[in-house]
């Protein structure tokens, strides 16, 4: 093999470009789909804020801690990156799907009955580095950020397991990791910027971060100079 293989493409900030173009040809579908994920991510998240008031009454929420304000506010936090994971996951196969050629649409946001587990487990894997890198001075939480930010196209459209996916965008990026760590901080700004405008805004800029990133994933392993012997398994496969 060549050596030109041996090294993986360079990010490039260029691909929220690309990702804006991908958003406006399918801009209803995308804002929709962000809204409906918004709207999830807040109901059940809702929904077990409740049930932790209820059970932190009783005797259970007090052995196990859930009636302590504490321990409400974390296990909120891993409940949220969870649920925002699942979503997550949803929206980065329409975007994959997309850029492989097919229209995105609303439906495909619900199709990850073959992945769910992986991207629970994902959420997990990911979010808690992130957390505590936000722990120590904020800077290495974005370092782990940038540094995984292929997990979940990995699982959705690589085909790997939690884990795997996870050690796979680490070996990929750890050579740039700087660049990936301020590609990724710039995706995430731009996507969020929406918020500034009474949150309405996240309905066009949210798509932005899972449509920059899904193209970041296909330049970085479909790539013909990317490192062949390092993609991983079924991410050639035509699914439809």
């Amino acid at each position: 093999m060549s050596r030109v293989q041996s090294v993986w493409p360079t990010l490039r900030l260029g691909a929220i470009l690309t990702a804006w173009k991908l958003y406006r040809s399918d801009w209803f579908t995308w804002s929709l789909a962000m809204l409906v994920s918004l709207v999830g991510i807040g109901l059940l998240q809702g929904a077990f804020l409740l049930l932790l008031r209820v059970t932190g009454l009783g005797i259970f929420g007090g052995l196990v801690g859930l009636g302590h304000p504490v321990g409400v506010v974390y296990a909120n936090i891993l409940v949220g990156i969870v649920v925002y994971g699942l979503f997550l996951g949803g929206m980065m196969r329409m975007a994959v799907r997309q850029i492989r050629g097919r229209r995105p649409r609303l439906e495909d946001l619900f199709d990850i009955s073959d992945v769910w587990l992986d991207l629970l487990l994902g959420s997990v894997v990911v979010g808690l580095p992130v957390l505590i890198g936000w722990q120590l001075l904020v800077i290495p939480g974005w370092i782990a950020a940038g540094l995984l930010m292929f997990t979940f196209p990995l699982i959705v459209d690589g085909g790997l397991p939690a884990t795997a996916a996870a050690r796979q965008s680490f070996e990929a990026l750890r050579s740039q990791w700087v660049l990936a760590a301020v590609t990724h901080l710039v995706i995430a700004a731009v996507a969020g910027s929406g918020a500034l405008l009474l949150g309405i805004g996240l309905l066009v800029t949210g798509p932005l971060y899972v449509l920059s990133i899904a193209v970041l994933y296909t330049e970085m392993f479909l790539d013909p100079l990317a490192p062949i012997w390092r993609k991983p398994h079924g991410v050639f496969e035509d699914e439809w």
